[in-house]
């Protein structure tokens, strides 16, 4: 027996234009390109998310402080208030605080050029800044742009990323070397945090520099970044480019270094611990002039 043609399903949509005959339309063309809209519209959102992510990704790892009234006198240390860094209008867009050694300290010719982590501000690094004072060294410490203080006449400094905090330190140094007129060999730069990568570049670049100090480095930022749930569907690796590379170039360095991390003590005997280091540190590889001439 003869099979009956099968039915095609259709569905009348309005009428031919000229016609008047009606309009037919397969539903399965209808599921179709709804299907097609729905992924359309749910690829343009995830590729809309890797846009918002790879723009903001500084703030995965960077979180500044704005500016704070605490200075070093605070902790009643003698400072110098330094702006350096000038734009071609004329106004500076660093600041920073010039923190003599005592008189007579031991290691009162050499400086350190401290380049604080990404969390806080200048003013949260006072603590650790008298520690390296009371170390009997001179320290410059500044803040890097979208940090601190306002420092021009912007209405609003730049967000901070690598490369800035990177063309930021290269401007301490001059600072430092060209302004101060202090030679390298008289220079230790000390990192902590992601500041510890800025540290290590000024140590690769400048190989007059006797010994370095890093605190709590971080050793890798793209890690970090993916064990946050923002970034749970980001594809981090291939679009996270704020890496502060450490790793590789401290592999390398035969600059002598001292690395300073959390040891689980109380405030006051951490302290303790990191002075005695510091000092045993310095008197190795730092020896003051009196040392020198016995």
């Amino acid at each position: 027996m003869p099979r009956s043609p099968q039915k095609k399903h259709t569905l009348k949509v309005g009428r031919v234009p000229g016609t008047g005959d009606p309009m037919e339309v397969d539903p399965r063309w209808l599921v179709k390109m709804l299907g097609l809209t729905i992924i359309g519209a749910l690829l343009c959102g995830y590729l809309t998310l890797c846009g918002l992510f790879y723009q903001g990704q500084w703030q995965f790892v960077l979180h500044p402080n704005a500016g704070s009234s605490s200075t070093p006198a605070t902790l009643g240390l003698p400072f110098q208030d330094v702006h350096f860094h000038y734009t071609e209008t004329g106004q500076p867009q660093l600041h920073g605080w010039w923190i003599p050694a005592d008189k007579g300290a031991r290691h009162a010719q050499d400086t350190v050029l401290y380049l604080h982590g990404g969390d806080g501000s200048l003013s949260g690094t006072l603590p650790r800044l008298k520690e390296l004072h009371d170390a009997g060294l001179n320290v410059f410490a500044f803040d890097y742009r979208g940090y601190g203080q306002k420092t021009s006449d912007q209405p609003a400094d730049p967000h901070p990323n690598e490369r800035r905090m990177t063309e930021d330190t290269t401007a301490a140094w001059l600072y430092v070397t060209q302004t101060r007129s202090i030679p390298e060999t008289q220079i230790i730069p000390c990192g902590q945090g992601v500041g510890g990568s800025l540290a290590v570049q000024l140590v690769t670049d400048h190989p007059g520099i006797p010994a370095f100090i890093l605190e709590d480095p971080v050793y890798d930022t793209v890690s970090q970044v993916r064990q946050d749930p923002r970034a749970t569907l980001i594809p981090v690796r291939l679009l996270f480019h704020e890496r502060f590379e450490i790793a590789k170039p401290l592999a390398t360095l035969q600059t002598p270094k001292l690395i300073v991390r959390p040891n689980g003590l109380s405030v006051a005997d951490a302290a303790s611990a990191r002075a005695q280091s510091l000092s045993r540190f310095l008197d190795e590889y730092l020896p003051s002039p009196a040392a020198t001439q016995r």
